[in-house]
């Protein structure tokens, strides 16, 4: 996995800090700890209209925005924080998953007398994604996940930099992933609803791309994965830490996040960190009889990971409620937002 095709670097909050009243003492206490943690300097203003912007979230969403605090201070100093803190908020909150998001628009497109060409290939990319999902292999999970992260277009705002500071012309593929497609067809949009469901879809993608970022020598990957199973919208995530080798993410020196919404199990969260080829795992879940179904596979996993030159350390499992707050729960963004830690870990 290229590095280069995943996101900016972190930017640089400038100017010197001054006291000001503070709107909630919590919120700007926490922002100044981070930007203190990173070595940099805010403005007071910048730091005012961000503790305001997170008191006037509703208490569901406090906890969500002093998490994304921490990625956006990372990513862009505080430039244009507030604005990019309540997107974020807002689109990691939307009770509809992305494939309901594209449903809403599907049926504005479907409204069209005479669609335009960029209308009839956006039809094509969201009937694509939402088609059904068996899943029931190795073999046909990462069939359908090289086919759907394509589809998505979160490294298109990157492709096109490259192409322009190259002087080379955006390829035709890339312009037909469904962030440009979006983009395009806001453009075209002419009711306030249809404008809303579309702008509501980007933010929501422009969102996913914030989680990637730089932080100190880690390079971490947020891939979301929408995916129809048994004819129900589900939404997956995947967030990789790592160190950069050659220009490539290091597999065996890594942590891997993901958060599943099984039929089964309900949602579960992985945690798989990887240091020298040496492997431990965490089951966060609410399906009490998955325990001993880990315990009972634990045994094959490890010889089929010494098959392939790594070893199985340890295998926990938690069975644990996520709370259930609407959007990307608040316990999965604690995990993959968590700032570096002194210890053995791969946040080091």
């Amino acid at each position: 996995m290229n590095i280069s095709q995943l996101g900016a670097g972190i930017g640089k909050a400038q100017n010197q800090t001054t006291p000001f009243p503070a709107a909630s003492q919590t919120a700007q206490e926490s922002t100044q700890a981070l930007v203190t943690q990173i070595g940099g300097k805010v403005p007071s203003t910048s730091l005012k209209e961000v503790t305001e912007a997170i008191d006037s979230l509703s208490p569901l969403q406090k906890d969500k925005a002093m998490e994304l605090v921490k990625v956006l201070v990372q990513r862009n100093g505080l430039s244009n924080l507030p604005e990019k803190l309540q997107m974020m908020v807002t689109s990691f909150s939307d009770k509809e998953t992305t494939l309901q998001n594209l449903a809403k628009v599907e049926t504005y497109l479907e409204k069209a007398n005479l669609p335009t060409p960029v209308q009839e290939k956006l039809i094509d990319v969201i009937r694509n994604m939402q088609l059904p999902q068996t899943l029931n292999t190795k073999t046909e999970a990462l069939h359908f996940i090289k086919q759907i992260l394509p589809l998505l277009g979160l490294n298109f705002e990157h492709d096109l930099s490259n192409f322009i500071r190259q002087g080379q012309p955006l390829s035709e593929a890339k312009l037909e992933q469904l962030k440009p497609l979006l983009l395009n067809y806001m453009n075209q949009a002419t009711t306030p609803e249809e404008k809303a469901s579309i702008g509501q879809l980007i933010s929501k993608l422009t969102s996913f791309q914030l989680l990637t970022r730089e932080e100190g020598n880690l390079h971490h990957v947020f891939l979301p994965i929408p995916v129809n199973m048994e004819n129900e919208s589900k939404e997956w995530y995947v967030h990789i830490s790592s160190k950069k080798k050659n220009e490539e993410l290091d597999p065996e020196y890594c942590r891997v996040v993901l958060l599943l919404d099984l039929p089964l199990f309900s949602s579960v969260m992985v945690d798989v960190l990887v240091q020298k080829k040496v492997i431990s795992i965490s089951f966060q879940h609410s399906y009490p009889a998955l325990e001993s179904r880990v315990q009972k596979s634990a045994l094959l996993l490890k010889r089929k990971l010494a098959d392939t030159g790594y070893t199985l350390s340890n295998v926990k499992t938690e069975c644990k409620e996520l709370k259930t707050t609407p959007g990307m729960p608040l316990d999965y963004l604690k995990a993959i937002l968590a700032p570096p830690q002194e210890g053995v870990d791969i946040r080091i």
